[in-house]
């Protein structure tokens, strides 16, 4: 989604995760102004009207006129981060959701029987 600025003409493009459904305060990265939007299945019904206050969501990327990018601390938001016990490495599991044995965790040579591992031909580990 995509607010062009009406004051500097700053292109500011909107996550459509956070504005998919938004009724609130953004502000434009090159000018600092606060425009009041409605957004409602991704598709703005209200807005943009000149607001005052703190914004609500910042957008997600913008860019001026001669493409340059416009980013930073208070001007945009920050990218989507993964789970900090996730990152790199598998989350341990032995069974799914169901309650079925399934192989979510590293095996080592004792768990193996041929080509299946040793706790699911056995039923349980």
């Amino acid at each position: 989604m995509l607010l062009t600025c009406p004051k500097c003409k700053t292109k500011n493009f909107l996550d459509p995760y956070p504005f998919w459904n938004f009724k609130g305060t953004t502000q434009c990265a090159g000018c600092k102004a606060i425009w009041r939007l409605e957004i409602f299945g991704g598709a703005c019904v209200a807005g943009p009207d000149e607001a005052k206050g703190a914004p609500d969501l910042l957008p997600g990327f913008a860019e001026k006129q001669d493409y340059s990018p416009i980013f930073g601390p208070g001007l945009t938001r920050s990218a989507p981060r993964a789970r900090k016990d996730s990152v790199c490495k598998p989350i341990p599991m032995e069974r799914n959701i169901r309650g079925k044995v399934i192989s979510g965790h590293p095996l080592k040579k004792e768990d193996l029987v041929g080509s299946k591992p040793r706790f699911i031909v056995a039923g349980s580990r």
